[in-house]
């Protein structure tokens, strides 16, 4: 898995491997150029799913976006479309049903993203 992150992003900076461990700092990785999304991805893939993706493969951690910053991300847009189907034209399964604790110190404007307002009918117990 690390040789194809080397093969997509490059070779991380000096700076990139301290974030990641600094036990490696004077380690000699191979110069590699990073590949643009563009030639990585289909030129059918949504612009919202290569941004997502770009967020998420980052090499420093604290430059990568949290897992609630994904979940409100606008590739799961549709997902909070009451009208969403699945392909065999069912709705979607519950997707907005957190418990208290999961959604416990998320700021409002955060939660106002992530649970679109025809869900939060369906959650009392969040008080939202």
């Amino acid at each position: 898995m690390e040789a194809f992150m080397v093969f997509v992003l490059g070779t991380p900076t000096r700076e990139e491997i301290k974030c990641m461990n600094p036990n490696y700092t004077e380690f000699k990785f191979p110069q590699i150029k990073a590949h643009p999304w563009h030639k990585i991805f289909h030129r059918r893939m949504p612009p919202e799913a290569v941004d997502l993706v770009s967020r998420l493969l980052q090499y420093s951690p604290n430059l990568r976006c949290s897992a609630l910053d994904a979940l409100i991300h606008p590739f799961f847009d549709e997902l909070r479309d009451p009208n969403a189907r699945l392909p065999n034209g069912r709705f979607l399964p519950p997707l907005f049903n957190f418990k208290p604790h999961e959604l416990k110190g998320v700021p409002e404007e955060i939660t106002a993203k992530l649970i679109p307002e025809h869900a939060r009918k369906q959650c009392p117990s969040l008080g939202l």
